[in-house]
C-alpha cells in the first residue's frame, strides 16, 4: 500500500511538472517579440512595425472557445479605455486579434457578433498548426501577450486585472 501511494504521488508530481512546462509561455519579459507579416481580414499587411510607439495586445482566441468568447465581452470596454490613452512611454493601445479557426467565416461572424470593432484581425484556419501560434509558442487559448512600444514582451498571458494594473500604472500624469 505504501509503494502504491509513493508511485501515485510521483506520477501526480510528474504530471504537474510536465503540464507546467508544456503550457509555460514561450516568450517572457524583455524578449523581442517575434517578427511576422500576415494579411488581415481586410487584406492589409500586418507586422510589428505598424505598432511602434504604442502598446500592442496580441490576443489569440477562437470563435469555438467559450472562455475566449467570454473575454470578448470585456475586450471592447478595455480597448475604448486605453486606445487613445497617453502613457509615459507610448501613445495608446492597439489590439491585434488572431482567431484560430477551421473556417474563415466562423471567425468573421464572431468578430462581428462580439463587436470587436478595432481594425486589426487575422484569421488563421489551421488553428494551433497555423504560423502565428507556432511562432509565439501558443499551446492553449485564450492567450495574450502585451508588447511594448519597443516591440519587446512586457506581459505573457496576463489576466485583465494584471493588464489593467500595468497600463493604469504607466499612464502619463499630464
Amino acid at each position: 500500500m505504501k509503494n502504491y501511494l509513493l508511485i501515485s504521488l510521483a506520477l501526480i508530481t510528474a504530471y504537474i511538472i510536465i503540464r507546467y512546462f508544456y503550457f509555460a509561455p514561450k516568450l517572457v519579459f524583455g524578449e523581442p517579440a517575434p517578427s511576422f507579416e500576415e494579411k488581415s481580414i481586410h487584406d492589409s499587411i500586418i507586422n510589428l512595425d505598424k505598432y511602434k510607439g504604442r502598446y500592442l495586445l496580441i490576443d489569440f482566441w477562437g470563435s469555438w472557445c467559450n472562455p475566449c468568447r467570454r473575454e470578448n465581452i470585456v475586450l471592447p470596454l478595455f480597448y475604448s479605455r486605453y486606445k487613445d490613452a497617453k502613457f509615459k512611454n507610448a501613445d495608446g493601445l492597439s489590439i491585434l486579434n488572431i482567431a484560430l479557426e477551421n473556417k474563415h467565416e466562423a471567425g468573421l461572424n464572431a468578430i462581428q457578433s462580439d463587436k470587436l470593432d478595432w481594425p486589426d484581425h487575422i484569421i488563421q484556419i489551421e488553428m494551433m498548426n497555423s504560423s502565428l501560434p507556432k511562432l509565439f509558442g501558443i499551446k492553449q487559448i485564450p492567450f495574450k501577450y502585451l508588447i511594448g512600444p519597443d516591440s519587446k514582451i512586457l506581459l505573457s498571458n496576463p489576466d485583465f486585472k494584471e493588464l489593467d494594473d500595468f497600463l493604469a500604472h504607466n499612464l502619463s500624469k499630464n
